[in-house]
């Protein structure tokens, strides 16, 4: 079983030791003893999530505890509490754990021959557009890199990614946590979206501040486009918040004449009839799409090859 080494923080009892310092051994699956009690609160979910027995995993926590000096949990008769002492233990345990699956895949890619297989990660208003490109590419070029896609909001993308859930997630660009990186890949640069027949629609360009008058529709809360658009400090007359999960409903709320919308431009590269993209003004509002990645994980190594087949799925935006 594998260990890994940490400092207890004891000092020797050997008096010809100046100051001696004692090591002691954990082991690594503690540590997933104690994330699988974090996560499920339970100590028999936690057990049966790591094939384990409940007593088994009980007297593991409680030597680790023991060990450490500290209570990771408290514990009641139905539930289970973690500490404010447990929780710093069980962030440091999630991040160790990373690592050690990062090292485990850099050495299986190293190895590897065979077609390469990435879980990567998308938001839902860029897979719907660049997945099916993507794929195709990856295909056409008989690339041994093969994605799994994973489509998700941006948030639970950044935890899946921090977890090792998942080996990169194509996001727009934002403050990262620390241990990330983003590798910029192309602009996407926003639209205003109307109607047939709207006043607007035979405008060449328009600019940002002139939709004061305007009736806007945006995403459900939740969405990192919604946040995006809302960024750009827009004031329309009319803000309508509708249960729209995606871009190609909010489209067809527009085509149905309740109002106009400001979408990405990778949207709009397929024909719609009854709808109308006009451009911004200079400087025109865009989002930056890249690569998020664990720094030192395996997919370093194939951070060109990954650059090239997403610029290669979407030519015009890669050109900006």
């Amino acid at each position: 079983m594998s260990n890994f080494i940490v400092y207890s923080g004891t000092k020797s009892s050997n008096l010809k030791s100046k100051c001696c310092l004692e090591w002691k051994i954990m082991n690594i699956r503690d540590l997933e003893y104690i994330i699988a009690v974090a996560k499920h609160k339970n100590f028999n979910k936690a057990a049966q999530d790591c094939f384990v027995s409940q007593p088994a995993l009980s007297m593991q926590i409680k030597k680790l505890e023991d060990e450490l000096g500290v209570a990771i949990f408290e514990r009641f008769q139905k539930s289970v509490l973690v500490t404010a002492i447990g929780q710093q233990i069980i962030d440091k345990a999630q991040s160790l754990l990373t690592i050690v699956q990062d090292i485990k895949d850099l050495a299986a890619t190293h190895n590897k021959t065979e077609d390469l297989l990435f879980r990567i990660g998308l938001f839902p208003t860029l897979a719907h557009y660049l997945l099916p490109q993507l794929i195709h590419t990856t295909l056409a070029d008989k690339s041994p890199i093969k994605i799994y896609p994973i489509e998700e909001k941006s948030p639970i993308l950044i935890q899946m990614l921090q977890s090792g859930k998942i080996d990169a997630a194509l996001l727009a660009y934002d403050s990262l946590p620390q241990g990330l990186e983003f590798l910029p890949l192309f602009k996407d640069t926003f639209k205003l979206a109307v109607y047939d027949g709207h006043p607007l629609s035979q405008l060449p360009e328009i600019d940002i501040s002139k939709l004061d008058d305007e009736a806007m529709l945006f995403l459900e809360k939740g969405h990192c486009l919604r946040e995006q658009v809302l960024s750009l400090n827009i004031n329309p007359a009319q803000s309508i918040q509708c249960n729209a999960t995606g871009l190609e409903t909010l489209r067809q709320m527009v085509i149905a004449k309740l109002g106009i919308t400001i979408i990405p431009e990778i949207a709009t590269l397929t024909s719609h009839n009854g709808i109308h993209y006009i451009d911004f003004k200079a400087p025109a509002p865009f989002r930056e799409i890249g690569l998020v990645y664990r720094r030192g994980s395996a997919i370093t190594k194939w951070l060109k090859a990954i650059e090239l087949l997403v610029k290669k799925s979407v030519p015009s935006l890669a050109s900006h």
